[in-house]
């Protein structure tokens, strides 16, 4: 692979958050302090600045343009040959939001505070795996992403991790149908997850559901704390496996949201919001350790 231009992304610290005008008063003064409690807030911040100096000299030393992203919009395909998301699994979220085909290379910014399962190297080990690219040792896979319908209407945003259908008032049962494969039930509980395999790793995993290969096409469907009553009710849809006719959800709830990729993507939804879920959305092309690719198969 030729690399001559790259987009830079970094992560903005919760240290930098914390000391900007608006920032948390009580978490500044904690930093201030330097409160054992925070004390890691600021050692991941350091670690994240030496691993934004550290990538640049590494590409700038290789004759690759860099170019910096503060603020990420619509990537245009072919304007760069590599985005490189410095941070965790969150920074590659924010990033293949704005992605069609361009590859990703995920670099973790704070080994020592984030597991980073969608990243495949450290600021240390980049010019390594820089290497394994250029002279195609390695390749981006393709990772499935949702399509979301809402309405009919196509989103901006495909989700590469999952998607929540819930009440938004969280003490607040969220009601709906849901349709899986023809066949519909109608529901209530706190929610239903549906993820892709990228995202089996996450808070579907958490609420029970099952760890898959990485490059599994198919989409997971989780009903998350499903009404039981007093009469011990069961619903026959409330957790499995679906291909590409994905998942048809229509709110039963004044007050809903749709989450897409944890808080990243709210949309608010009312009564008879039909929400279709498949997983035929542009696959994001990311470069992953294969040491985690098949974990879950």
């Amino acid at each position: 692979m030729i690399i001559r231009s790259v987009l830079l992304t970094s992560k903005v610290t919760l240290y930098e958050m914390a000391c900007k005008s608006k920032g948390d008063p009580a978490l500044v003064r904690m930093i201030k302090e330097r409160d054992p409690v925070v004390a890691q807030v600021e050692s991941s911040h350091l670690e994240t600045v030496y691993a934004r100096s550290r990538v640049r000299r590494l590409l700038e030393k290789r004759g690759i343009k860099v170019f910096e992203a503060k603020k990420l919009r619509w990537i245009p395909n072919k304007k760069y040959d590599l985005i490189v998301a410095l941070g965790g699994d969150g920074t590659v979220l924010d990033v293949a939001r704005w992605v069609d085909s361009t590859p990703i290379l995920a670099v973790n910014s704070s080994p020592s505070s984030s597991y980073g399962h969608l990243t495949c190297a450290t600021a240390d080990s980049l010019d390594e795996f820089l290497t394994k690219i250029i002279e195609d040792v390695v390749e981006p896979v393709e990772l499935s992403r949702i399509n979301i319908l809402i309405d009919g209407e196509c989103y901006k945003h495909p989700a590469l991790n999952d998607v929540l259908v819930c009440n938004s008032l969280p003490a607040a049962a969220s009601r709906y149908v849901l349709g899986i494969n023809g066949v519909e039930e109608e529901q209530k509980s706190s929610g239903i997850w549906v993820a892709t395999a990228a995202g089996s790793t996450g808070a579907i995993r958490s609420a029970g559901g099952q760890m898959v290969s990485m490059l599994d096409g198919r989409l997971q469907f989780l009903v998350r704390e499903p009404f039981a009553g007093a009469l011990d009710h069961r619903y026959e849809l409330t957790t499995g496996f679906v291909g590409d006719f994905g998942v048809t959800i229509r709110s039963r709830m004044i007050h809903g949201s749709i989450y897409m990729d944890g808080r990243r993507n709210r949309v608010p939804i009312g009564y008879g919001t039909e929400i279709k879920l498949t997983p035929d959305a542009q696959p994001l092309r990311l470069f992953i350790d294969k040491a985690r690719m098949h974990q879950g198969a």
